[in-house]
């Protein structure tokens, strides 16, 4: 088997996208604990737990790294392999990536101790007697990846066949795994991977694993699309004024890391306040699931009242009195922004610097929204790419007590205090 690799240059872009990610679950971690002397241990221990998981999982994947060299001469094998999303700039990791006569396979591996279950991609522990719910979910991160090689590598060889991609999760360790109906194999020890590796049915061409393999092997992350010269326009029909805003900003410009640690520590708040609710029973992370990406859709909370699908949007600049509800994620591309298309059933806006959350309740929040748009005051944000270039973010500043005053049932929570309010 043949070991190649992918440019440092790439690596650095995915280690700073990392660091950013880190970064940010460490200031939520800090702020949950406070500078107390339990508190800086409890942050101590934070940092050693998760040190202790990433030597243990590089350690895992080295070994089976090492079984891997034995296939056949003409396989070709990435370590630790980086892939593009459809999040201009971002990547996803794959642990091993093979390219073989037989297919592309995208091996996630879980060096994970104990017992697990899983029914159609939601897993759960084994500890004592009980199976407890896991956050996110082994095979559905498996079929992300899945997903996302996928349409990318056919964007560049449209004439690749049919099921030509396989993605199975491997536990090496585990003492019993036991699945049904996930949505890619679910595989428990090496022999079992190499076992799927050997049997599997040819369907590529050399030249096909050839060309696979220069694509990752060549893979940079590319500038932004070309904003394309607008056309002139018939003078518009006047507008009335629309309604003024509490505190208008002027265009801000964030970067890829920033947005990254607002994010994380947005959800990483709300996750804490809803497990403490006395009504809650779960809480369960689905921002690497492919199914809840389509439908923009981070967390699903089981209460003594049933399920709800959250969306989560952090916000820093809580002075300005606004929501920024976003009508385009990316404009260059012309990517309708999340408020329009999530199916969540409450949006969850959160002011991270205050601790302060409002829960808007979709779709009626958005319906409204829709109608009373010309109102509001259109804004946008820019965030550098890699590499150069930059996409845009555009959307509407909305007042806030507008949205108090005429949306029903929307719900305000003092998370840092834990006052809460409607």
């Amino acid at each position: 088997m043949k070991i190649l690799s992918q440019s440092s240059t790439l690596r650095v872009a995915f280690e700073t996208q990392i660091q950013s990610k880190i970064q940010g679950q460490r200031e939520t971690q800090q702020n949950l604990v406070g500078e107390s002397f339990l508190g800086q241990i409890s942050s101590f221990c934070w940092e050693i737990n998760r040190v202790k998981k990433q030597v243990k999982g590089s350690l895992g994947e080295s070994v089976v790294s090492f079984l891997l060299q034995w296939l056949p001469e003409s396989d070709i094998l990435f370590n630790n392999a980086l892939i593009p999303t459809q999040k201009p700039g971002i990547l996803t990791e794959i642990d091993h990536l093979i390219i073989a006569k037989n297919g592309v396979f995208l091996v996630e591996l879980k060096t994970w101790k104990g017992s697990f279950s899983a029914y159609q991609d939601q897993w759960k522990r084994r500890e004592g007697k009980r199976w407890v719910p896991i956050d996110q979910s082994p095979s559905s991160q498996s079929a992300y990846h899945q997903q996302m090689f996928e349409g990318w590598i056919r964007s560049i060889l449209p004439d690749l066949p049919a099921n030509f991609v396989t993605a199975p999760v491997v536990f090496p360790i585990a003492d019993w795994v036991g699945t049904t109906h996930c949505s890619v194999p679910v595989l428990h020890r090496v022999s079992a991977l190499l076992d799927l590796l050997k049997g599997s049915e040819p369907c590529l061409t050399a030249q096909q694993v050839s060309a696979i393999a220069q694509a990752v092997a060549n893979y940079t992350i590319p500038p932004p699309d070309p904003i394309a010269p607008k056309a002139a326009l018939p003078k518009p029909t006047p507008k009335p004024s629309p309604t003024r805003v509490a505190n208008p900003v002027p265009r801000r410009t964030y970067t890829m890391q920033e947005s990254t640690q607002v994010a994380s520590r947005a959800t990483a708040d709300i996750t804490h306040w809803l497990q403490n609710l006395p009504r809650t029973i779960s809480v369960q992370n689905v921002e690497d699931d492919p199914h809840y990406q389509a439908i923009d859709v981070d967390l699903l909370v089981t209460t003594d009242r049933g399920e709800s699908k959250l969306e989560i949007k952090g916000d820093r600049y809580h002075k300005t009195g606004n929501f920024f509800f976003e009508t385009h994620s990316n404009q260059e591309k012309n990517t309708q922004g999340c408020f329009l298309y999530t199916q969540a059933d409450w949006l969850c806006y959160y002011f991270v610097e205050i601790g302060l959350l409002y829960l808007l309740p979709m779709p009626q929040t958005r319906d409204w929204f829709i109608n009373q748009m010309e109102r509001f005051e259109s804004k946008s944000t820019t965030t550098p790419i890699r590499g150069g270039g930059c996409y845009t973010t555009v959307g509407r500043l909305v007042p806030i007590e507008v949205v108090l005053k005429e949306v029903p049932d929307v719900k305000r929570h003092e998370l840092r205090t834990g006052r809460e309010g409607r």
